[in-house]
């Protein structure tokens, strides 16, 4: 599952360029250090920030094969990321971003959601 594995985080949300996870994986409380563009692209993070800088993700939440809570420290945007069964089989994924106004990207979701699509048809062709 691309959702249980950090190292696949780098693979389908945006501005994510590698991941090194704690030893917790995914797991409530778990750090993971992103190297990364700005990862939500709003205001703030277009004309303040340098185009590339580290930052910490932290695990909030998980309910194993169904809900992920994350929070990117740098930007205090909240991620929730939720599954739920769709007809023939499929999975129905909801990005929702949770943080201030000037850091949050409106597209964001949709681009990961996109990405994420993308990386499962890829994986189903194999």
């Amino acid at each position: 599952m691309f959702l249980a594995e950090p190292y696949h985080l780098a693979d389908w949300w945006p501005g994510i360029r590698g991941v090194q996870p704690d030893r917790k994986g995914l797991a409530p409380g778990a750090r993971w250090l992103l190297n990364a563009d700005s990862q939500t692209g709003g205001l703030v993070g277009a004309f303040l920030r340098r185009p590339e800088t580290t930052q910490t993700l932290v695990v909030m939440e998980v309910s194993q094969g169904r809900h992920v809570r994350f929070l990117f420290t740098l930007d205090g945007v909240e991620a929730d990321i939720t599954l739920e069964p769709a007809p023939d089989g499929h999975t129905r994924v909801t990005i929702e971003l949770d943080g201030p106004w000037s850091r949050l990207s409106r597209s964001l979701p949709r681009k990961a959601l996109s990405r994420l699509y993308a990386l499962c048809q890829t994986a189903a062709e194999l």
